[in-house]
């Protein structure tokens, strides 16, 4: 899929980036008692980020019928659920991404706290927030 202008050629390749992130199989991340509260905050403030940035694109992706021709008024439905709508849509699949880095982000605050971390300590590593 190739969506024009200089938009959707930055649209493109961020689709791109994301049809070949989404065919790794494996992938390995090692947390340490040193480590583990630094990394947990790293993926939870990027999970934030994306599902902030996902929230102002899902407004801007959403296509409009550039004309009331028989066209134009098919074609931008069939846009909207590619992009937005359809459960493997793209923001639906981006959303799947933010899910699991929350779930790693988690993963990661219980590993501290099986290190012996207090939950405020854990609390403190995300900014006071409890995951």
């Amino acid at each position: 899929m190739e969506l024009p202008g200089e938009i959707g050629q930055g649209l493109t390749a961020a689709f791109a980036q994301l049809d070949q992130a989404s065919t790794l199989t494996t992938n390995v991340f090692t947390v340490s008692k040193a480590n583990v509260l630094a990394a947990a905050k790293i993926i939870q403030t990027q999970a934030e980020a994306l599902d902030d940035r996902l929230v102002d694109a899902h407004r801007d992706l959403r296509i409009d019928p550039p004309g009331g021709d028989d066209v134009s008024t098919r074609i931008a439905p069939a846009w909207n659920d590619l992009l937005l709508q359809n459960s493997d849509s793209y923001t639906a699949r981006i959303q799947q991404y933010v899910d699991s880095l929350r779930a790693l982000a988690q993963q990661c605050a219980d590993s501290a706290k099986a290190y012996g971390f207090t939950d405020e300590e854990i609390a403190a590593a995300f900014g006071g927030q409890v995951v």
